[in-house]
């Protein structure tokens, strides 16, 4: 394997370009930089053990990927990179309902077993409640997931970023597209051809637009997030659990008063990066609702991100079909920051000939893509 190119230098481009160049591969990473790149604008919360989704293939990455963060934030420490934005903190499952949060409960007591990565899961009253998040509202009860935490993706996307520099990464800024050949392709950016042995598609919501020269009409949308900043009058905000209501709505507190709030799930959009009156009606409307307390707090900005969505909203990796050396990974939607590095490491594995842990069988590429030939 002379080389690779990684196209994408968001989470899942990054985590691959990582975990190839650790096994002394030489890896380029061409990234656009688009504005609206999903890690950079996202918040997230790594608490997949409550979710009621009911896809099961979806939850066993999910459920790996969350165990294998601290792997990664441990590897990252020992290069000396120890701003990577993630934190356990614990997360609180808030319910006005009892029978609600006892349903919840009984599915993680079954899901320890299996996971025991979740800690201890804690039924908290009111006042309980309360006092573990002094901002939410007086109407909630709650489970504490003690192994929940929590990732500022834009501070994780610069210490992947940093490893890769340590192993040796050549990092290209530009628009790449792929210029077809026989039964593979090359590389076109910035005026330049540039050969390569591997080639890993990690475009995220642009994914559709890169396959267009293949003869592929790619499946994958972009489904745009707008996630607002906010700064509380206090500082000892670090240690705050993350905040889990019912539906999309979530609150992420991180250090010096700094709290995160979204977020907003629009379709059909584009790439529109534009801050809209009815996005932060939304995100203010469910603040109300469930930390009325917040809304006098300082905003102080709005970021704008673009989740990969695909048509059954799993995500995928693995060989694209038709090319043997040409390999892509997308779909990650609102999972993204979860779900992301560990399926870098697993798409890693494939191209070395390594064994991983899922079956890509599962995660399938052909998902996402239909022939335009």
């Amino acid at each position: 394997m002379a080389n690779v190119i990684v196209i994408g230098g968001g989470i899942v481009g990054l985590s691959v370009a990582y975990y190839l160049a650790k096994e002394n591969v030489e890896v380029t990473l061409v990234d656009a930089d688009h504005t609206g790149q999903a890690t950079t604008a996202a918040a997230g919360i790594i608490c997949p053990w409550v979710s009621q989704r009911r896809n099961k293939k979806w939850y066993q990455l999910a459920k790996n990927s969350a165990s294998f963060y601290p792997t990664l934030i441990d590897e990252l420490k020992n290069q000396g990179i120890s701003n990577t934005g993630y934190k356990q903190t614990g997360a609180l499952v808030i319910r006005k309902e009892e029978k609600t949060l006892q349903k919840i409960y009984e599915m993680t007591q079954q899901r320890l077993v299996d996971a025991p990565e979740i800690g201890e899961v804690t039924r908290l009253n009111v006042a309980e409640t309360k006092q573990r998040f002094p901002l939410l509202d007086e109407k909630y009860q709650s489970l504490y997931v003690s192994g929940a935490a929590r990732v500022n993706g834009g501070k994780l996307r610069k210490s992947l970023l940093e490893a890769c520099m340590n192993y040796g990464v050549k990092i290209i800024t530009g628009e790449a597209s792929l210029v077809k050949t026989a039964n593979h392709a090359n590389i076109k950016v910035n005026d330049t051809l540039i050969e390569a042995d591997q080639i890993v598609l990690a475009n995220g919501s642009w994914f559709s637009t890169i396959v267009e020269s293949l003869g592929l009409n790619g499946l994958i949308r972009p489904q745009k997030a707008q996630i607002v900043s906010l700064k509380w009058k206090e500082d000892d905000t670090g240690d705050w659990p993350v905040i889990m209501p019912r539906g999309t709505h979530y609150i992420v507190p991180f250090e010096h008063g700094q709290i995160a709030a979204g977020t907003t799930h629009e379709d059909d959009v584009g790439w529109d990066t534009h801050v809209t009156p009815i996005g932060l009606q939304k995100i203010f409307s469910d603040l109300r609702e469930v930390a009325p307390a917040l809304l006098s707090s300082a905003l102080v900005k709005v970021n704008v991100g673009f989740r990969p969505v695909a048509p059954d909203f799993l995500p995928v990796f693995g060989r694209l079909p038709g090319y043997e050396r040409i390999y892509a990974a997308n779909g990650l939607g609102s999972s993204g920051l979860t779900t992301g590095p560990f399926i870098g490491r697993e798409l890693a594995k494939m191209i070395l000939r390594k064994d991983g842990i899922l079956d890509a069988k599962d995660y399938p590429i052909h998902s996402i893509i239909k022939s335009s030939e």
